[in-house]
């Protein structure tokens, strides 16, 4: 198995993927994580993608991919975005995580509020991507495992604090991947919206969305070959 991954939670998008690349299948941990062995260009991949969402759901194929041989990982997935002036499709590379779950505190300490993925490997991300889009930003976002009680006074909080988007995973793979010594980073595609206070998911499924992540994957791959 390729020793880089690229972890993934559309299932649109998992599809795309599997249907422009030359790829293998096998099963990793007790069989229920299906890895694809995806051709890209310069090399191979692996692909995790199907297992759920959240962070319980990705540190365990996080961890169960460690586990045979897997040293770098990219997360790329849907995000929701806390500022007005972001699009449906904006890109954002995270840069920190707040600890707003619960898997990272069976991991780190719990005296930290954020907790941040690997920088190198962050910073190869960042170029991969701004060669291939234009607008990328870095920044952090609040991970959370509560989607349905994200309230107004934390989107006002966050988005003061600079936080740009809130998801369910970051937090939990950055606290995984320090603690088993392997590399991380991820980034998001602005899918849905809390910028004016209540939820507006009318990007849920919008084709610019998916362009978007097709294009972090590409980014992703690049980077791990």
């Amino acid at each position: 198995m390729s020793e880089g991954a690229v972890l993934v939670y559309s299932r649109k998008l998992l599809r795309q993927i599997l249907e422009r690349h030359e790829v293998s299948e096998r099963h990793v941990g007790p069989g229920y994580l299906n890895v694809h062995d995806v051709q890209v260009p310069g090399g191979r991949v692996a692909l995790a993608g199907g297992f759920g969402i959240g962070g319980p759901a990705a540190a365990t194929a996080m961890e169960e991919m460690a586990g045979v041989g897997v040293r770098r990982f990219v997360s790329i997935g849907g995000a929701g975005g806390l500022h007005p002036a972001q699009a449906i499709g904006d890109l954002v590379v995270c840069d920190r995580a707040v600890r707003d779950e619960g898997v990272s505190y069976h991991y780190l300490p719990p005296d930290e509020r954020y907790v941040r993925p690997d920088a190198a490997l962050t910073s190869r991300l960042l170029e991969a991507v701004e060669q291939r889009s234009d607008g990328v930003v870095t920044g952090g976002t609040w991970t959370t495992d509560a989607p349905y009680r994200e309230t107004r006074e934390e989107v006002l909080h966050y988005r003061a604090e600079g936080v740009l988007t809130v998801e369910m995973e970051a937090a939990s793979l950055a606290a995984v991947a320090l603690h088993r010594g392997v590399e991380f980073a991820t980034a998001f595609a602005v899918m849905d919206s809390l910028a004016e206070e209540s939820w507006r998911p009318e990007g849920l499924g919008h084709p610019d969305a998916l362009t978007a992540l097709n294009i972090l994957f590409d980014a992703a791959a690049a980077v791990l070959v």
